[in-house]
């Protein structure tokens, strides 16, 4: 039996976050340096695969010991992808790193801060839900065998939030909801490679949400580009994917571009490209230059190091730990007047609480 645990979380919050520079860009914060990682990123994109065709993963879902066919109504139709919110991400990389570090699996920190109010310090939000897992081993294995089998989570997962943040550290992982300002008004929330650390070859993904079909939605991979095909979902609500082979060098350069019917462009990231490769030195698995297909890579270091990305391995063969474990905590609308706080008391009002900084762990 997996532990679980499910309780409504209703979050009223006056404190605020600031918007990241440009969208996409992991955090240079001294203290919390490389949110999202490539890992963590992967798994905010199959969070976002599930909503926007739950029912593609049926096999799986069966694999795993459950059924599509149990979900609720309203977990089996298609939502929107959530878009990254920098809050929330740091959010879950703190907690994630505050369980590895002291073997405390649960919503509250180790400190005794409760989940409410560590979210708060990271979060101006109306609404927040978590989830936490330990052991799946890989970001797909968290949520396709873990989450999405189990109500408490799978109803976080399939709620109408509209952004997320995805925190990896160690064989935790943790998974913070809310419903605020977006911090993106284009149609690319979430954009991951897969496997973590690939040989030959490696699978790029995007999502995608827009009135319209895209026009361009690409991939350029050490200066090449390729068109991404629709994987699950529509074309104007889905994950589009491509298959690269990967040339042997060091440290490897992407980042996705697109266009709109209205003739709209932009990348994802807004700014730099995302790095993966055994060769790689910058630290946080991106670098403020894009690696143009008509041209060269431009301004980067000219030692030839390459750059080195955060995340670990998440190659679907990685092993389980021994007893997997699972807690979820969903939320409630806003409208509700009257939220349950399972253990907790009732209605949750937060005031004025300013977003911390430092996490428990160096």
């Amino acid at each position: 039996m997996i532990p679980l645990l499910s309780a409504p979380i209703l979050g009223l919050l006056l404190g605020s976050t600031a918007a990241p520079a440009a969208y996409g860009v992991p955090s240079t914060d001294p203290y919390s340096t490389g949110f999202p990682s490539s890992a963590e990123r992967e798994l905010h994109l199959w969070t976002n695969a599930a909503r926007v065709d739950p029912e593609a993963f049926r096999d799986t879902y069966v694999k795993a010991g459950c059924s599509f066919d149990d979900f609720e109504a309203t977990e089996q139709v298609a939502h929107d992808p959530l878009y990254l919110d920098m809050g929330l991400a740091e959010a879950t990389r703190f907690h994630s790193a505050d369980m590895d570090a002291t073997g405390n699996f649960s919503h509250d920190s180790s400190d005794g801060t409760s989940f409410s109010e560590r979210l708060a310090q990271y979060y101006s939000g109306g609404m927040f839900g978590e989830n936490i897992a330990v052991g799946y081993g890989t970001p797909w294995n968290t949520m396709m065998l873990g989450w999405m089998c189990s109500s408490g989570h799978r109803a976080n997962i399939m709620s109408d939030y509209n952004e997320l943040g995805t925190g990896i550290v160690g064989e935790y992982y943790t998974q913070d909801f809310g419903v605020g300002e977006l911090d993106s008004t284009g149609p690319v929330a979430m954009g991951a490679h897969t496997p973590q650390d690939p040989s030959d070859s490696a699978d790029f993904m995007a999502d995608w949400l827009n009135a319209a079909a895209p026009v361009r939605l690409a991939v350029v991979l050490d200066r090449a580009m390729t068109d991404l095909e629709l994987l699950y979902g529509t074309d104007t609500r889905g994950v589009f994917a491509t298959t690269l082979a990967l040339e042997p060098i060091d440290c490897h350069l992407y980042y996705f571009t697109w266009e709109t019917a209205d003739g709209t462009t932009g990348t994802f990231p807004e700014q730099g490209s995302y790095t993966f490769g055994g060769g790689c030195t910058d630290g946080i698995g991106w670098v403020p230059d894009q690696a143009d297909p008509m041209g060269g890579l431009g301004g980067l270091p000219g030692d030839g190091a390459g750059h080195e990305g955060l995340g670990g391995s998440s190659g679907d063969g990685a092993p389980y730990l021994s007893s997997p474990k699972l807690i979820g905590c969903s939320a409630v609308p806003a409208s509700k007047t009257q939220p349950r706080l399972a253990g907790l008391g009732g209605l949750l009002l937060l005031l004025g609480i300013i977003r911390r900084r430092r996490g428990l762990v160096g």
